[in-house]
């Protein structure tokens, strides 16, 4: 059974898989932090998608009726949260070798926190999403129901 391991212990664990060389765990962590922010490209690519067509067929949907008017509000609301929380978490610009602590292992150890704090913004930012996109979803659904 696999645990979850706290960042003290994540470190000992890349040690025992890449010996003590800082430089190739400095390399584990860039490479996440690279595989964040390009999921993270992804998810704001989708979400400017959403907000382009928005800007097409919204207007439209929004008239047909009132509960496409409310979940096209509602879809477009989720959309921007979520492009707010990828844009505070996993594509707020910060240096791996801009910060140091006293020691590396203290300086890996915080260099895998932040790497965990910016996935749980791009959790958050994916379900966000995911919201807004049923939000779409639901907004055309009521619409095609009107359109004859």
């Amino acid at each position: 059974m696999l645990k979850k391991l706290n960042p003290k212990e994540e470190l000992a664990f890349l040690k025992e898989i890449h010996g003590a060389d800082h430089s190739k765990l400095f390399g584990v962590l860039r490479e996440a932090f690279t595989l964040l922010q390009t999921r993270a490209q992804m998810l704001l690519g989708l979400a400017t998608i959403c907000l382009t067509i928005t800007g097409f067929s919204g207007p439209r949907m929004a008239q047909s009726n009132g509960v496409s008017r409310f979940f096209i509000g509602f879809g477009l609301i989720f959309v921007l949260a979520a492009v707010a929380a990828v844009l505070v978490g996993p594509l707020r610009f910060r240096w791996v070798t801009a910060w140091r602590a006293d020691t590396m292992d203290e300086t890996l150890i915080e260099n895998i926190r932040r790497r965990d704090s910016k996935t749980r913004w791009y959790r958050v930012a994916t379900f966000l999403l995911l919201v807004g996109l049923t939000g779409y979803l639901l907004s055309l659904v009521f619409y095609l129901s009107t359109v004859e």
